[in-house]
């Protein structure tokens, strides 16, 4: 069988940028991915070792080493390399943006089309939820978004509404008036039954730790209740309201979800609105901004 000739570089193509200076090495960060790697490769073999799928992923996994990266975000060691690559590359047209003047927000969303029921997490559906919420943004008068995709699997303590994933977005933009921005987005992603709050405006803080939280490892079930508590400013007492409480995926659906970012990809996590992570060669990757024509606009 004839060798398989290797993918050329492609600078706009966002796995070829994550290069192995990338992977943490180390007694500390290193050793701790490797032994969590090696876990859930163990995981999927022990868990699932008649479901084919899984074999295939572990296998996948197991054969990821030192320069043969599999570039999977199932994989721990290749999904903390892509996020130290984004969040310093973010952070710096973060920067950049603030420097300029402009007030950057983080902002999450969670479209109630983003529903989807258990078993049925799809490549297809994923790319028409990023593609109706890129135009959705538009509406709301969003220029450029930098964000990522986030899930969840929802259900409630007495079945107000049906367990289900929860596919969402997380990522940052510019506005002067964030309770406006606010609102434009309340109108292109309502609220529901299931979704009381979809959407946050904050402002940025300037730290990475929000960066990193757009392409983040973990990812929770979320139980909601009828039995919150939240303190009234108003009066000074606690009203009721509702609440939920994080606890972790069940194996079914943490094996639903690795196969779904499996097939999906780390390229597919990004959620991009009229920008692009490029490489510039010894510059290394960067944001360029991209107008509606979809070339690349180059400041300066």
């Amino acid at each position: 069988m004839p060798e398989r000739t290797p993918k050329s570089f492609n600078p706009a193509r966002f796995v070829d940028q994550i290069t192995e200076s990338l992977y943490a090495t180390g007694l500390g960060k290193g050793t701790k991915l490797k032994n969590g790697h090696q876990h859930r490769v163990d995981w999927l073999r022990k868990k699932f070792k008649d479901d084919q799928p899984c074999q295939t992923l572990a296998d996948k996994l197991h054969s990821c080493k030192p320069q043969a990266r599999c570039k999977s975000p199932a994989c721990p060691e290749c999904a903390y390399a892509a996020r130290r690559l984004l969040t310093t590359t973010i952070k710096k047209y973060l920067d950049d943006q603030s420097k300029a003047g402009n007030s950057i927000v983080c902002v999450s969303v969670v479209p109630a089309n983003g529903i989807t029921s258990p078993g049925q997490l799809s490549p297809a559906q994923h790319q028409r939820n990023v593609r109706r919420w890129k135009e959705a943004l538009g509406r709301a008068r969003v220029i450029w978004f930098l964000g990522g995709s986030d899930w969840s699997f929802n259900e409630h303590e007495v079945e107000r509404y049906q367990p289900h994933w929860s596919h969402h977005l997380y990522g940052f933009t510019t506005t002067p008036d964030p309770e406006d921005l606010k609102k434009r987005l309340q109108v292109q992603f309502p609220k529901s039954d299931a979704i009381p709050r979809p959407v946050k405006v904050q402002a940025w803080d300037g730290k990475k730790k929000p960066i990193r939280y757009m392409m983040k490892a973990k990812f929770f079930r979320r139980i909601g209740t009828n039995d919150g508590e939240r303190f009234n400013k108003a009066n000074g007492n606690n009203r009721s309201c509702r609440a939920t409480d994080k606890q972790p995926l069940r194996s079914s659906q943490k094996r639903e979800l690795l196969l779904h970012l499996d097939q999906i990809g780390l390229q597919g996590r990004l959620v991009l609105r009229w920008v692009q992570i490029l490489h510039l060669g010894t510059a290394g990757s960067a944001v360029l901004e991209r107008g509606p024509s979809g070339r690349v606009r180059v400041k300066g």
